[in-house]
């Protein structure tokens, strides 16, 4: 398996959304009520926001693998918790079929040396507690539970936690 990663384009939009609705398909059908995922698997929607997100020069990068796109991270190099010199990785989603290839490590990596390469000293990021393929993922990358939990804003509360890592 060939895989590459690069930063997003506009030309991108249409893939990037279609990987992100499959991917909550995929990861949140067990997770999350049916019909409030629903809301989030508009593809003119998740377009538009790649569309806003690559024009505002924010770091969105896109995977292949053998040249078919089949993940996404979303990341920034501020963060909404105040920790100073420290990113944040909003999203970062793969489809079904590429779990546990390999591209999302190489996601992670790409998107580790760009936000150092910006001067962060660390990254946050979210992960639901009942979600234990993403949570295993992101420990075997280096990043680690920080005591932080909030509840989400869907319907069944469901737990995230926040993880850590430096960089």
């Amino acid at each position: 398996m060939e895989y590459s990663v690069r930063r997003a384009i506009i030309e991108d939009t249409s893939s990037l959304a279609h990987i992100i609705v499959e991917s909550w398909r995929s990861a949140y059908s067990n997770l999350l009520p049916m019909d409030e995922i629903q809301r989030y698997l508009n593809v003119e929607i998740r377009k538009n926001q790649f569309e806003k997100y690559i024009s505002q020069e924010e770091i969105v990068l896109i995977g292949y693998i053998n040249d078919r796109p089949c993940g996404l991270v979303f990341a920034s190099p501020e963060n909404d918790e105040g920790v100073d010199r420290c990113g944040s990785i909003y999203s970062m989603y793969t489809i079904e079929e590429a779990w546990g290839k390999g591209l999302g490590k190489s996601l992670m990596d790409e998107v580790m040396i760009i936000l150092k390469d910006e001067g962060c000293k660390r990254v946050l990021l979210w992960v639901y507690e009942e979600n234990p393929r993403a949570r295993k993922f992101y420990e075997k990358c280096g990043f680690k539970f920080d005591g932080t939990s909030k509840e989400s804003h869907f319907s069944n509360n469901p737990i995230e936690l926040r993880y850590q890592r430096e960089i």
